[in-house]
């Protein structure tokens, strides 16, 4: 089952673009879209008055032809293999629909495709009202080189901002700070100099950061792979001790490592620190712990599973989430079913099922409850 905390040993900060290469394969689209590549597009910066997405195919959605007076326009630069960008599509569809009535429009832009991924157009349409916004498809690599080429960008996700006057106001992630910059732009009170400067600032300090993150994060792979567990324990604590929020999520690590050394009562006394105090406010981060414990494709053995720190955890999630996130449901519904409570494993699961947040992951929980109902029929 597909979780947004918890998917393996994924240690990157975001989805770069290696090229221009086709997801369809198309050798002479490849061609033309590196040829256009190594010309240098003319420079895009904040201030700019916004280029018009005319290289285009529309999938859902538009044609949008020109930045109309008096509205607003949020890019959303995306990619279909792009793990970072398909988690943030929750978040861009819920401001299309609060957003929609104020003039405000939320545009996905797919670029940079890549060959034997799920086609745009595909995805797109098995997300149904997950994702309601227009989308558009970039043709042979030009819009990408017109705005995210044009402004420096080689990774994503990145949005961009264009306010009522057709004036690029802001590049950044969409979920650094996207909703106040919007809420801003569509009340006239957006300083786009002034958060360009700031901008600079983080970016800055953000680059001293990463110097000193990087050999740690090598040193950690490293060791994760090699099951160095001693080690893989003492670098998230360098992490951690580094940037607590930013690398939260390696104590999920940490916790496996002391189980994987047999130090099951440290380990123990770490996952209750999470759920009461480092993750007590932030359902999806429980999501992962309890997730963490009960994955049946997981590395923690059934015996080392603390059943009772999962059931916490994912109850605490559910509760925070207003019993409303499939994906946090589902999690709930496989620890009933690991504890043996077939009955409320399959109630739960019913409930994620009505509450998953696309049609994509509808299907993957769906499987999951016949999983369980032909376990109750066998039982």
């Amino acid at each position: 089952m597909w979780k947004q905390w918890i998917s393996g040993l994924v240690i990157c900060a975001a989805c770069a673009g290696t090229g221009l290469a086709q997801d369809t394969g198309d050798t002479k689209k490849i061609q033309e879209g590196e040829k256009l590549a190594a010309k240098e597009p003319d420079p895009l910066k904040v201030g700019d008055k916004a280029p018009t997405l005319a290289d285009v195919n529309w999938l859902q959605g538009g044609p949008i032809s020109e930045w109309e007076s008096g509205h607003v326009y949020v890019l959303d630069f995306w990619a279909t293999w792009c793990g970072p960008c398909v988690a943030s599509i929750p978040h861009m569809n819920e401001m299309h629909a609060r957003m929609k009535d104020k003039n405000v429009h939320v545009v996905g832009v797919a670029i940079w495709p890549r060959a034997k991924m799920v086609p745009t157009k595909e995805f797109v349409e098995k997300r149904g009202d997950g994702m309601a916004y227009a989308i558009a498809e970039d043709i042979d690599g030009k819009t990408a080189r017109t705005f995210m080429q044009a402004a420096g960008q080689n990774g994503i996700p990145t949005v961009m901002v264009i306010d009522q006057e057709g004036r690029l106001v802001w590049i950044g992630h969409p979920m650094d700070g996207l909703d106040e910059v919007v809420e801003k732009v569509v009340a006239g009170k957006f300083d786009y100099k002034q958060a360009a400067a700031e901008k600079a600032d983080r970016e800055a300090a953000a680059a001293e950061m990463a110097a000193k993150v990087a050999p740690l994060r090598n040193d950690f792979q490293k060791a994760y792979l090699a099951k160095d567990w001693p080690a893989v324990a003492a670098i998230a604590d360098k992490l951690i001790a580094l940037d607590g929020e930013s690398f939260a999520m390696f104590n999920l690590y940490k916790y496996q490592a002391l189980l994987m050394q047999g130090e099951k009562e440290k380990a123990a006394a770490l996952g209750r620190e999470l759920v009461s105090k480092t993750f007590a406010d932030e359902p999806q981060a429980l999501n992962g712990l309890a997730w963490f414990i009960v994955d049946p494709e997981g590395t923690i053995k059934a015996e080392d599973r603390d059943m009772e720190l999962a059931m916490e955890a994912a109850t605490k999630a559910v509760e925070l989430t207003k019993g409303e996130a499939g994906s946090i449901l589902d999690t709930l519904a496989r620890v009933h079913f690991i504890n043996g409570d077939l009955d409320k494993a399959i109630e739960t699961q019913k409930r994620a099922v009505e509450h998953a947040e696309d049609e994509m992951m509808r299907e993957q929980i769906q499987k999951v409850l016949d999983e369980y109902l032909a376990a109750k029929q066998t039982s």
